[in-house]
């Protein structure tokens, strides 16, 4: 499928990194940004992962002061990533009694590296794919490299970097808000811009998975995925057997809208037969 030839040089990402003053998407490039960035992320983990957390501890915790604390937490508060209240962090999820999200560094790097493969099997030479930000998808650069030429439009820095010194590879990032806790671009500039493209295949996850329906921790990835999804010919779901009967804030897709649903073997066999008992087209990695 051939791309607009103005869209792809709107958007690629040069080998180089470099940047020139018509960029639409301002990535982050010095050290200091990027430690920012890696701290957030890996404080948002820590509250996530325990719930509720305090400002002190958090400081011993990344060896920080607390009022770069406040600052990072004041950057994820606005993010919609965790609330604060007289000192102490409070995970969204955890406020509003919902379950913490599945997809995180405890699940085994195994599972993702058969889950992304998977993948990219259902991938033929020569497609236009989306691919959006996700911890799986971090593993499908070097599987998606045996299926070139091929372009690549994603809205994760990581996903830039990883895939941006592939031969054969033509990478489009798109642009838009960057945020810290996601390392992913959103906001209506995304949105536009991922409407100006027909790809064949959009790989997708989600946070979390009940009763057959995926959910999402922010209306910003909700946005994403389903732009992604109405501008694709092919719809496939990457899940890890956490997400499965767990709930988050905002509801997207019932499995049967995906023309394919990759997962672990750890998901339970009981979970895979109901699945495919509802005609949902269920590839185990």
């Amino acid at each position: 499928m051939k791309l607009i030839e103005q869209q792809q040089k709107r958007h690629r990402v040069a080998s180089d990194n470099t940047s020139s003053p018509g960029n639409r998407a301002h990535l982050p490039t010095d050290s200091r940004q990027a430690r920012q960035i890696a701290r957030r992320r890996l404080i948002a983990d820590y509250v996530n992962s325990r719930q509720s957390a305090r400002i002190d501890e958090i400081s011993k915790r990344f060896g920080i002061s607390l009022m770069t604390v406040h600052r990072d937490i004041d950057t994820l508060v606005e993010d919609g990533l965790v609330s604060k209240s007289r000192g102490v962090i409070t995970s969204r999820t955890s406020a509003a009694g919902l379950a913490e999200p599945a997809d995180t560094a405890a699940t085994d790097a195994g599972d993702y590296q058969a889950i992304a493969a998977a993948a990219a099997d259902l991938i033929q030479p020569g497609q236009t794919v989306f691919l959006a930000g996700s911890p799986i998808l971090r593993h499908a650069a070097r599987h998606l490299a045996s299926k070139v030429p091929l372009t690549i439009v994603t809205n994760s820095l990581d996903l830039m970097i990883d895939f941006r010194e592939l031969p054969d590879i033509s990478l489009i990032g798109l642009g838009g808000t960057f945020k810290s806790w996601s390392g992913c671009f959103h906001g209506p500039q995304t949105l536009r811009e991922i409407n100006d493209i027909d790809a064949d295949a959009a790989i997708v996850s989600a946070d979390a998975i009940f009763e057959e329906k995926t959910f999402y921790e922010t209306e910003e990835d909700l946005a994403v995925r389903k732009a992604m999804q109405e501008k694709a010919k092919r719809i496939i779901l990457v899940a890890s057997h956490g997400m499965f009967d767990k709930k988050a804030f905002y509801g997207g897709n019932d499995l049967r809208d995906y023309d394919a649903v990759v997962v672990n073997s750890a998901v339970p066999p009981l979970l895979v037969d109901r699945m495919l008992s509802r005609k949902i087209d269920v590839r185990l990695a």
